[in-house]
């Protein structure tokens, strides 16, 4: 399936300073938000991971890439539409379960590869990529686009925020011990890259980085991180246990209703949650919060990644004065949040 488009991006001469914007929650001072998520479409750190690797590319004078994944995800969504921009040409292979299914990532998917391909399930999806990729002239990246140059783009990043931590650090009241990180970085683990760059950066610093798992079990990732960190170029160290947290599966009895919506109250919209809080489950769940904390703070979150782990510290972990010690926590928003706005934005009809 070939896609059109009418516009003719041009290629970047040189590497891109992305910025780095914190936003501070009025209601936790402690708390800061690393806003990767005001990058161009939401597409957050991506867009750091996709120029680390444009340089790779530059180098080897290569233009065209071939790409794979799940075509209702974040991963493919934002790597179509970014490459394209960058002048490449995009080979897509993606997957769905559900063919009736219609999503805004799909929608960009399409719309910026120029040979589209689809397929039923990930295992047909796969085979077509290895057949593909064996002949395929241009970059190959495998699923998620695992690189060893995406973590030239996270390095910038990371640099940065130890320079604004450090700053703050001077100029405010924070105090810790020796015996104490100066701060923490928490971020989600889906493919796993930005947390173990992330802990490369800062494992000899006062900078704590805490992982927080999403859809995989903490000994089952754990398992394989030698294997990621090789494939990223980085020294296989091991990580320690305390480094990575589960996000509880069972929620306390007192945020059931939160909201105190009619549905909430009728559906009890948490009680699959108590059951676990897996990849791709319990979306629904939090809506309603969602929705909440946008009014409160004009940030929005998705329902995968970001709330989980936002309604996780800022709710259960705070209530229990977990973090209660004055030490800076900065979450990193990486982004997403393009396929949810109908979690904050009302429905408007589209006229004909």
């Amino acid at each position: 399936m070939e896609a059109k488009s009418s516009h003719q991006p041009k290629f970047p001469d040189r590497f891109p300073e992305l910025p780095l914007r914190l936003a501070n929650l009025p209601e936790f001072p402690n708390f800061f938000m690393i806003r990767d998520d005001l990058l161009p479409l939401g597409f957050g750190t991506k867009w750091r991971k996709a120029f680390g690797i444009q340089e790779n590319a530059k180098e080897k004078a290569v233009k065209e890439i071939l790409l794979w994944g799940a075509v209702h995800g974040n991963y493919l969504a934002s790597f179509s539409t970014i490459f394209r921009s960058l002048g490449f040409f995009v080979t897509t292979i993606g997957y769905s379960k559900d063919p009736h299914l219609k999503t805004y990532n799909e929608r960009l998917v399409q719309s910026h590869s120029h040979s589209f391909h689809c397929y039923a399930n990930r295992k047909l999806a796969l085979e077509a990529f290895v057949q593909m990729s064996s002949r395929f002239a241009g970059l190959v990246l495998p699923e998620f686009g695992v690189h060893p140059n995406q973590i030239l783009g996270l390095k910038q990043l990371w640099s940065n925020l130890e320079t604004k931590i450090q700053s703050l650090l001077k100029d405010s009241e924070y105090k810790t011990s020796p015996n104490e990180p100066q701060a923490i970085l928490v971020l989600e683990i889906g493919s796993g890259v930005s947390f173990l760059s992330a802990y490369d950066y800062f494992r000899n610093s006062q900078v704590r980085v805490q992982g927080v798992m999403i859809g995989e079990k903490k000994d089952s990732w754990l398992s394989r991180t030698k294997k990621l960190q090789m494939k990223l170029g980085l020294q296989p160290v091991p990580i320690p246990e305390e480094n990575v947290m589960e996000v509880e599966g069972k929620l306390p009895s007192s945020y059931l209703t939160i909201g105190e919506t009619e549905r909430n109250q009728k559906e009890n919209p948490y009680q699959e949650a108590q059951k676990g809080m897996g990849f791709g489950k319990g979306q629904n769940h939090y809506k309603d919060w969602i929705f909440e904390f946008y009014q409160k703070n004009e940030i929005i979150l998705e329902s995968m990644y970001s709330a989980k782990t936002l309604f996780h510290f800022l709710k259960i972990q705070n209530e229990r004065m977990v973090y209660d010690s004055g030490i800076p926590i900065f979450y990193l928003h990486q982004g997403g949040q393009i396929q949810h706005l109908d979690l904050v934005f009302p429905k408007t009809r589209v006229l004909p």
